[in-house]
């Protein structure tokens, strides 16, 4: 039988997420902590400006391509097993809620 990825949800402290956090485009990624640009998802494993160890990454792919979801889920879990995927439209909005209440004192 083969192996088949699937969608879980876990609890993550944002400010830890975002701190190692890695955003992959079609073709480099940045890093979240300090928007170093051109990274290489695929090899990068510290940020060379800021020094963080990335654990997390998110794609800004999958939201204009879904269905390649869980192909690159695979391509990240034989290159970087180090890294957890996380949906950028999930960090999206946990990111602008903090702010909103930061920002209204919440």
């Amino acid at each position: 039988m083969s192996p088949h990825f699937l969608r879980t949800f876990r609890q993550f402290d944002i400010e830890e997420v975002k701190k190692s956090l890695m955003i992959a485009g079609d073709l480099t990624a940045n890093c979240a902590a300090c928007n170093a640009l051109g990274l290489d998802p695929y090899k990068t494993a510290v940020c060379p400006e800021c020094g963080v160890t990335f654990r997390y990454v998110a794609s800004r792919r999958l939201d204009s391509h879904p269905s390649e979801r869980f192909q690159l889920a695979r391509r990240l879990a034989e290159k970087r097993p180090d890294l957890t995927l996380i949906d950028l439209s999930d960090y999206k909005s946990a990111t602008g809620d903090k702010s909103a209440k930061e920002f209204f004192g919440l």
